[in-house]
């Protein structure tokens, strides 16, 4: 890859696979530093990967080993650092190391010790809400918190759920990943579809959608034209798709979809639904990429407060928040807005302007770029 912006200080910015298709965001604010250069660093590139990170500097274990297999055991079992990777990447004279999710920080602290770098966790909501399942879970956790120099939490939602898990307060900073609010774009309000409904994200459980499923009927029988567009893919997909058959659900279910793609889909979309769940392990979201995204579209949202989701939204003025699992008060707000073209053009303007003022990517980055610089300072000193 090319040397851009190489007079910049080096940030590696590592995830065992770069990209999976729904990780977006770790690419945006990579691409977004202005005063670091990023470099991502993992073990192989995935297709998405190959698209997000065009142009852009990155070190995979894949091209700097005889055995990637081999390697990554040695990392995960005896701590150490393949050599030939460790050079690759040290070539770059980091001057920090940045892990996102919790189970992947565990693969970057022999990385960051190796190339005698400070160490930066981003935690984005299942590596800390889920409750660990045995003794070493619990064991792992600390081993996170102990090596990193700073934790930082998405949402306070996040931030809570590191503090009950034991992580020093000291080192804990609430940092709102940004959206790129050049990108997404409001559009022509006036050529919105009026009654449609959209949903994004990988189909699990913790996404909710069987809710949204259920409530449909409600909104369908008072507006007979609405219809939902599910943008996504996952396990429960076959499984939804056949709810909403049995429900009589107008729905289309459109699979994964590029950015690009997805941008185009809330331009022209009347309101995002973002019915996310507590699931039994404990599982919730930290603060939805979709959910920012879709306000710097202009697009109102209806959620329900699970984990982080409500940080995101204004209730009441850049959409609603809806009592955890109460389909029929889904359906209700999703009427209103299909109904009152005045309060959702009002929703719509409100929910844009929040997204500028509090999530735009490059106010966020730089707010990033100053934790950085306390982190490399603090090392230094």
């Amino acid at each position: 890859m090319s040397g851009t912006g190489a007079g910049r200080p080096a940030v590696l910015i590592f995830r065992k696979e770069l990209l999976p298709w729904s990780e977006t965001f770790i690419a945006a604010q990579g691409g977004a530093l202005q005063r670091y250069r990023p470099v991502f660093a993992g073990y192989r590139l995935t297709q998405a990967g190959a698209d997000y990170l065009a142009g852009h500097e990155r070190v995979l274990l894949e091209d700097h080993a005889f055995s990637a297999g081999l390697a990554k055991a040695a990392i995960k079992a005896l701590r150490l650092t393949p050599p030939r990777w460790r050079r690759a990447l040290a070539a770059h004279r980091p001057v920090l190391l940045h892990a996102h999710f919790g189970t992947n920080a565990l693969d970057a602290i022999p990385i960051a010790r190796a190339l005698g770098v400070p160490l930066v966790v981003t935690y984005h909501g299942m590596d800390i809400a889920t409750r660990p399942r045995n003794e070493r879970d619990r064991r792992r956790r600390q081993r996170v918190f102990r090596a990193a120099h700073r934790v930082i939490a998405v949402s306070e939602f996040i931030a809570a759920r590191l503090r009950e898990a034991g992580c020093p307060e000291d080192r804990i900073t609430v940092h709102h990943i940004g959206v790129d609010t050049r990108r997404f774009t409001p559009g022509d309000f006036a050529a919105r579809a009026r009654a449609q409904i959209l949903f994004v994200g990988r189909l699990v459980g913790k996404k909710g959608l069987t809710h949204l499923l259920r409530a449909m009927p409600r909104v369908q029988q008072a507006v007979p034209e609405a219809e939902l567009v599910v943008v996504g893919d996952g396990p429960l997909r076959a499984r939804h798709e056949a709810e909403a058959a049995s429900l009589g659900a107008r729905c289309r279910f459109v699979g994964v979809q590029t950015p690009d793609e997805v941008r185009a889909w809330m331009q022209r979309s009347a309101v995002l639904c973002a019915p996310s769940v507590v699931t039994p392990t404990g599982n919730a979201e930290g603060l939805p990429i979709t959910i920012l995204e879709a306000q710097a579209a202009g697009l109102p949202v209806i959620a329900f407060p699970s984990g982080g989701s409500a940080d995101g939204i204004r209730d009441g003025e850049t959409g609603w928040i809806v009592p955890p699992g109460d389909e029929a008060a889904l359906a209700e707000r999703l009427t209103e807005l299909l109904t009152d073209d005045e309060r959702r053009a009002r929703f719509s303007a409100a929910a844009r302007a929040h997204a500028v003022e509090r999530f735009d990517l490059h106010r966020q980055t730089a707010l990033l770029e100053r934790i950085y610089d306390e982190v490399v300072g603090a090392a230094g000193a």
